[in-house]
């Protein structure tokens, strides 16, 4: 009885912490304000795109993050996060700073395709990002070394993405209900978010780099 009450602890608390680390709100808010000029069924195959390959990588970091990082490249987590935060500001800054899509056609240039942004910055670093990574990796590290507790422990994962998702979904769907111009704006202010997000991270990076010198 004992057992199954900690699987039950073990399943809950996992899919509880892995929701809080990877804040699908902010991915979405940002998503949303990128895809201002798809219809809502593109935006529901865009977050379907982000959650598959958010779910592929935390599964795979899961399972081979250690390995990835440490023994193939050589990569500490202060190094991802510095490298992902530059990435993110430049990203944020182009949102900020972007033309809308009727200046661009009056130029003569083409508008990014929103798609391209599903990868990154949606997918990683956004809603997989260094903190989610080494959170997963911290997590699975500290479970006992039993069957039982390690298919627990990936089922509470498959559980979590498919919860993100369901918020992706529910949001989509109420997207049908907000303007261009308010789209517009949403963009505007998530690059803004996506910018203070790049240097907190960039920060947290330098601030662990110099505590372990």
């Amino acid at each position: 009885m004992n057992t199954d009450i900690s699987f039950f602890r073990l399943f809950f608390e996992t899919i509880a912490y892995l929701y809080i680390v990877l804040n699908p709100p902010s991915c979405i808010a940002i998503m949303l304000g990128i895809a201002n000029r798809l219809s809502v069924k593109e935006r529901l195959r865009m977050s379907q795109q982000i959650c598959l390959i958010g779910g592929i990588l935390i599964f795979t970091f899961a399972f081979f993050g250690k390995i990835i990082l440490d023994d193939i490249f050589h990569i500490s987590t202060e190094a991802f996060q510095v490298g992902g935060g530059l990435y993110l500001f430049t990203i944020g800054l182009g949102m900020v700073f972007s033309k809308d899509f009727d200046e661009q056609q009056n130029e003569g240039t083409a508008p990014q395709d929103p798609f391209s942004f599903v990868i990154t910055p949606l997918a990683t670093p956004l809603l997989v990002g260094p903190g989610t990574i080494t959170a997963v990796l911290v997590r699975r590290t500290a479970l006992p070394n039993s069957i039982s507790c390690v298919l627990t422990f990936y089922g509470a994962l498959a559980v979590a993405m498919l919860l993100v998702y369901f918020l992706f979904f529910i949001s989509c769907k109420f997207s049908k209900y907000l303007t261009p111009s308010l789209l517009k704006v949403i963009e505007k202010l998530m690059g803004i978010l996506i910018a203070c997000l790049a240097i907190n991270s960039i920060l947290q990076g330098l601030k662990t780099f110099f505590q372990h010198l």
